[in-house]
């Protein structure tokens, strides 16, 4: 019973892939979809791989700046090579928060003296990227609601998104006004009530210094939109390899919607899942699951391979510790203050 208790949450996740899977199988005719990747034009698959390119140094870029705020001045070769060991294990746990647990364990592995800090610009540098996509989603879908409404389930669908839009909007706003709570007597006092607060001092510190950066988190937020784009227009382009033509921007808020409803945990990295919805969703602009099954795999793969690129990354790493410079605000003034 513990050991079903402990994996009951990865139990569901497999069972759901599973269940969604096999309705797949059934509604897929399995002969055309086969025939339809074979004749894919590979000129614009490669040009589909090509297009990750970016994303991958703008996401170095923005996890630098994060880095930066708290002193940590690593050469951007260097968190590039961490971002694709992360890429990498990404293929094999579960889902992109596995690479983001390997990424923490390497950056803070290379920066001891500021293992919370270091280890908090990984999760804020994911949350920054998710609003840029719900931002970037909603203002595609916008246009497009009464298409993606057309049907009772991506009615349902396209609310869940725009829901998470909301709540990311209010947690931004939160997040960045809360040192300013902070400072209020009552609020810092109940804080400090908190289970296990004191323990978790460095973590506020990192979340605090982070919150107060308002201007680096714009822009890092603001420059996460070209990345989300790329994506975009990789998908774009695998359409194209497969024959597909469907509205740009109706496509744009398709792939923001998926994208953002896969990475709920309520399938093994979003197996399945991800199939289906590109199925009912692509079916909106007149494309039959044979073909939007093909788009979803093919998409699929095409980021497993370049999961796979940064496995030379991990295997040539050589680690080395960086020393960052003295930090007098390293503890949380909401903890110091009496």
């Amino acid at each position: 019973m513990e050991f079903l208790r402990r994996r009951l949450g990865l139990i569901i996740r497999v069972l759901v892939s599973v269940l969604l899977i096999a309705w797949l199988i059934r509604k897929i005719n399995w002969s055309k979809f086969w025939e339809i990747v074979r004749n894919a034009d590979m000129y614009w698959l490669l040009a589909a791989f090509i297009c990750f390119v970016p994303v991958m140094f703008v996401t170095a870029w923005r996890w630098r700046m994060l880095l930066h705020v708290h002193g940590v001045r690593m050469r951007f070769w260097r968190i590039f090579e961490l971002n694709m060991i992360g890429q990498f294990f990404s293929a094999f746990l579960l889902g992109t928060t596995g690479g983001d647990v390997v990424k923490i364990f390497y950056v803070v592995r290379a920066v001891p003296d500021r293992k919370a800090a270091v280890g908090f610009t990984v999760v804020a540098d994911r949350v920054i990227g998710m609003i840029a996509l719900l931002l970037l989603g909603a203002v595609l879908a916008l246009p497009n609601l009464a298409l993606l409404t057309s049907r009772h389930d991506t009615k349902v669908y396209t609310a869940v998104f725009y829901l998470f839009v909301l709540g990311g909007i209010v947690a931004a706003i939160g997040a960045s006004i809360g040192p300013a709570l902070l400072t209020h007597p009552n609020i810092r006092a109940l804080v400090k009530r908190l289970p296990m607060a004191h323990r978790g001092t460095s973590i506020y510190a990192a979340y605090e210094k982070t919150a107060r950066a308002f201007w680096i988190n714009f822009v890092a937020l603001v420059g996460s939109l070209p990345s989300h784009i790329c994506i975009i227009v990789m998908g774009w382009c695998i359409l194209q390899a497969l024959n597909l033509h469907p509205p740009l921007l109706v496509f744009g808020a398709i792939m923001a919607i998926v994208n953002m409803l896969i990475a709920l945990p309520i399938s093994l990295a979003g197996l399945g899942v991800r199939e289906v919805l590109y199925v009912i969703f692509l079916g909106l602009v007149g494309i039959d699951p044979d073909h939007a099954a093909a788009f979803s795999l093919t998409y699929f793969t095409l980021n497993l391979g370049w999961s796979l690129v940064g496995g030379p990354f991990y295997f040539l790493y050589r680690h080395e510790t960086h020393a960052p410079a003295p930090d007098v605000t390293q503890v949380d003034p909401v903890f110091s203050q009496q």
